[in-house]
């Protein structure tokens, strides 16, 4: 963390003209004393980067705790003395334990070995035996049961998921057992809770599918999305937990659209590398027109009830009900045209030699116009600029 923030900080901290107000900033906030030093720190870090170093002891702490225990049973010195305080301040302590860890490499997980023996079940078929390690990220599969031979096998792969990231479960493998546990007999509401309880290692038994679907690359198709979501509020989702919410003007990267129901997609800009499941423009629309078409029945069903206490001549003329319904049938043709669910939009590149896009910010008087110009070109220095009249 430490080689990551210098990173970022020197790399800011280039002997440019054009960033003066990027150095200014850092001046504010750090002395000319303290930048030097971090250059330098930087440096070094680069440089034993490079080298590859070997740690030189693999147990700090201990070295320590030895020397304190020497020092405590001696007459000491003033520096002696100073020693001794210094390295008792837990800060110290704190940060050799982390050297001596990362010297051990003990911060990789440690798997438990594999059972010796399998269940005769399995003497006929391809076995997999799959070991996943899942923190509190979902494991980025769905499954469900399959409706002609009962099995339950994945229907999808989240992108950029655990599973995903493993490489070794795949569409249409076939699921026997979520850490010792036979799932035969079990619904696909119960193996997923199962899955988001546990916690550290997974062990899955899989018999492979018969024939693997080929990873597809990302498609780089970017939408726009012209409507508000909630997974949390749509009942017709696979899985509530796997759905992408997003806002009204969000970009969207559609990562795959394998399934025509339900695409996987990941918003641009965000950090989480994991896709997420967003409703197709083609299913989005036909839910659109069908929520239309129910609305529009019951308004008609309601016009429709006899009246009481209402005279006969109340009621519509044989002309006025025809062009009533004339007028339904085209309200309901242009509301099918106005269904905004995406559009497909491309990152602006400007080719060499083009002109400058123009920007115009247009506001009443007291918008404060002039201010807002200048807190983006000053947050901005290498998009925008100021126009010279």
């Amino acid at each position: 963390g430490l080689h990551e923030t210098l990173a970022l900080l020197t790399s800011q901290l280039r002997p440019d003209s054009n960033h003066k107000e990027e150095m200014g900033f850092l001046r504010d906030v750090f002395s000319e004393r303290s930048l030097s030093y971090l250059m330098k720190i930087h440096e070094k870090l680069r440089h034993y980067e490079r080298q590859s170093p070997t740690p030189v002891l693999h147990s700090a702490a201990g070295l320590v705790e030895d020397v304190i225990e020497e020092l405590q049973t001696a007459p000491v010195n003033n520096e002696e003395k100073e020693l001794l305080q210094l390295l008792s301040t837990p800060h110290l302590r704190a940060m050799l334990v982390v050297h001596d860890t990362v010297a051990q490499k003990n911060f990789d997980p440690v798997l438990p070995p594999l059972p010796d023996n399998f269940d005769d079940d399995f003497d006929e078929e391809s076995v997999k035996i799959v070991r996943l390690v899942k923190n509190k990220e979902p494991l980025g599969a769905t499954i469900r049961r399959d409706e002609h031979t009962g099995a339950v096998v994945v229907a999808r792969i989240m992108r950029g998921g655990a599973a995903d990231r493993s490489g070794l479960v795949h569409v249409g493998d076939e699921l026997r057992e979520v850490n010792g546990i036979t799932v035969l007999h079990k619904r696909p509401e119960e193996i997923s809770q199962i899955l988001a309880q546990s916690q550290g290692s997974i062990t899955l038994k899989i018999i492979p599918a018969i024939k693997e679907e080929d990873r597809l690359k990302d498609s780089k198709v970017f939408m726009r999305a012209l409507f508000c979501y909630n997974p949390k509020e749509d009942k017709a989702i696979p899985c509530q937990e796997a759905g992408l919410p997003f806002k009204r003007r969000h970009v969207l990267e559609v990562v795959s659209q394998d399934d025509p129901t339900w695409w996987q997609a990941k918003r641009v800009g965000d950090t989480n590398l994991r896709a997420g499941l967003i409703p197709s423009k083609q299913f989005q629309e036909r839910r659109l027109t069908y929520r239309r078409t129910i609305g529009t029945l019951q308004n008609a069903r309601t016009l429709k009830k006899p009246l009481s206490g209402l005279r006969r001549s109340f009621r519509l003329s044989r002309k006025e009900k025809e062009n009533s319904v004339n007028e339904g049938k085209q309200a309901e043709q242009a509301d099918g045209a106005e269904f905004l669910t995406y559009e497909e939009v491309t990152k602006y590149q400007q080719q060499p030699g083009e002109q400058q896009r123009l920007v115009v910010l247009i506001g009443c008087l007291g918008a404060k116009l002039s201010e807002l110009k200048q807190k983006v070109v000053s947050e901005n220095p290498q998009e925008y600029g100021v126009a010279v009249p």
